[in-house]
This record gives structure tokens, sequence and C-alpha cells, in this order.
């Protein structure tokens, strides 16, 4: 088991990396509280922390220091860290909602932040100590604001999901309407699905929370990328939801609901609940199917050994 002089020297790494990477941080940081978009970053040290910390006996346990592939990640970082600085000029300035700092920038720099905390863990602690901490000390890649061309081709694609959804809704309801491609022409009302209907906050959250909710409660990697797929869907049908309760009770109610309303601004909140409570029946079917196949294969083994003649084990790898 590693001594304090080892963890002391952990705690000297990130703190060097903290001054590396202050001014990214400290722009990052300001941009949470300032774009909605980014809130969920807040939440990623600290459940990433959790995460550590339920791991940390398996880990310290398999402690071995890895200096010099610990050192290699950590200068890969400072290299991103050193592209983005020298490049911020030509990695363009398209800042999403008016961002103070342009996002390949803050992407290639928390990325190189990611880097340095994961090289520090390796140099202390070892390769084997990452095995064991894997997925928590992973997660942090969520911290990383996304490239620009990939945040606009994602908000354009649930843009136009969400449009497609919402006719399909409106349809279903039997109200009168005209569609535009993104703008619906009701009696009363007439509506675009903007940028700002697109979801993006929330879907961003829904699917950390399926990797989090996968990882914490199934087993199998097949299921655990399963339960992430189905984020999409579940995400269109509540924008759609949304996009019609909001655009019907302005049209049949008060045109307010599209302006002052708390339903217009926050109204993202009850329907994340419910595309949440959405998610919880497919998990646990999941694991039940998990179980399911668990069974199988110890009643195919059982039957394999009473099979088998007396005296005689089953092949290597069916025990």
């Amino acid at each position: 088991m590693p001594g304090l002089l080892t963890h002391v020297t952990f705690v000297l790494c990130l703190a060097v990396g903290a001054l590396i990477y202050r001014f990214p941080i400290a722009a990052l940081g300001a941009l949470v509280f300032k774009n909605e978009t980014y809130s969920h970053i807040a939440l990623i040290p600290v459940v990433s922390l959790f995460l550590l910390a339920t791991r940390r006996h398996a880990m310290l346990a398999a402690a071995k220091p890895r200096p010099s592939v610990g050192c290699a990640v950590g200068a890969a970082g400072l290299l991103l860290y050193g592209m983005a600085t020298a490049f911020d000029k030509r990695l363009g300035t398209a800042a999403f909602r008016a961002q103070d700092v342009s996002n390949d920038y803050l992407t290639l720099c928390m990325a190189g932040a990611v880097a340095w905390v994961i090289g520090s863990v390796i140099a202390v602690y070892g390769t084997a100590a990452f095995r064991q901490a894997r997925f928590a000390l992973l997660f942090l890649l969520f911290a990383i604001p996304l490239p620009m061309f990939l945040l606009q081709g994602i908000v354009t694609s649930l843009q136009y999901a969400s449009a497609h959804a919402a006719d399909l809704v409106f349809s279903a309801v039997g109200i009168p309407y005209h569609r535009m491609g993104m703008v619906f022409e009701l009696p009363n009302v007439t509506v675009e699905v903007a940028e700002v209907c697109s979801g993006i906050r929330s879907s961003l959250s829904l699917f950390i929370l399926s990797v989090l909710t996968g990882f914490l409660f199934l087993r199998t990697m097949s299921r655990r990328v399963l339960l992430t797929l189905v984020i999409l869907p579940i995400t269109v049908v509540k924008n759609a939801f949304r996009i019609a309760t909001v655009t019907l009770l302005a049209n049949y109610v008060d045109m307010r609901f599209l302006t002052h309303h708390w339903i217009h601004r926050s109204g993202g909140i009850p329907f994340f609940a419910v595309a949440h409570a959405m998610c919880i029946p497919i998990v646990w079917l999941l694991r039940k199917s998990e179980a399911r196949a668990a069974e199988g294969r110890q009643t195919a083994d059982g039957t394999t050994v009473m099979g088998a003649p007396t005296g005689l084990r089953p092949p290597v790898g069916t025990e």
C-alpha cells in the first residue's frame, strides 16, 4: 500500500496541473454559471471523485508507480494545451450561444487538463491502479466541452428530429396546422423550432446519466451501450411533447406561454424528469435480461458438469 509521501506527491501533481491550466479552468468555470448548456460540467468532478472513493481500496492495492508512462500522458496533455494556445486564432472564434471563449479552444485545453490528471494517477499509482479506477477517471471526459462542429451537428439533428416528432404529435391531436420546414402555423400562433428548442442541455445530461447508470446497474457492455442509444429517441419524444404543449397552450389559452411563462423558460425540468422516468423501466428490463442470461449460462454449465464422466473435469473456460 502506498504511504503518505505517495499521496502528497499526487496532490502536488494535481496542484501543478491546476496552476498550468488555471486560465482555461477559470474560463470554463465562468461558463458553467453563464451558459446553461454546460451546467452539468460542475457535477462531473464531484461524481468522478465519488467513484474514485468507492474504488480506492482496489486502486491502492494495485498501486505500482509508472512515472515514465504517466509523464508521457501528461506531456500529451501539455501538447494539446500548447496547440490550443498557439493556434487559438486559427481554431475559429465560434462560440456556442454567445459565450466568451471559443468551443474548440476550450475543447483542446480541457482535454489536456484531463490528460494531466490521468497521467498524474499513472505516474504516482501505476497502470494497474488506473485500470481499477478507469471508469471514474475517464468519466472526467464529460467535463470537456464538445468541439463546435460536433456540437452544431448534434444540435441541428435534435432540432430537425424534434420538429418531425412534434409534427406527429400535432397530427395525432387533430388540430389544424400548417408546417413549413421548422415553422408551424396554427390558427392563433406561429412558432419556429429554433436552436434553443433542440434540447441539447437535457440531451447531454440524459446521455451522461445513462452512461453512469449503465456502469452502476448493468454488467455487460452490450446492454450499457443499448441504454445510451435509447436516449436519443427518448430525448426527441420529450422535446416534441414540450414543443407541442407550449404551442397548444399559447394557441388556445394564452400567448404569454410562448414568452414570459415559466413553462417556456424552465419547463424543461419537468419534461426532463419524465424522460428520466422513461429510462427506469428500460434499465429494469436490461437487468432482468442479464439475470436470465446468467441463469442460462449457469444451467448450461451445470448440465455439462452433470453429464461429464465421473472423475473428469469440464474443459477449461466452462467453469
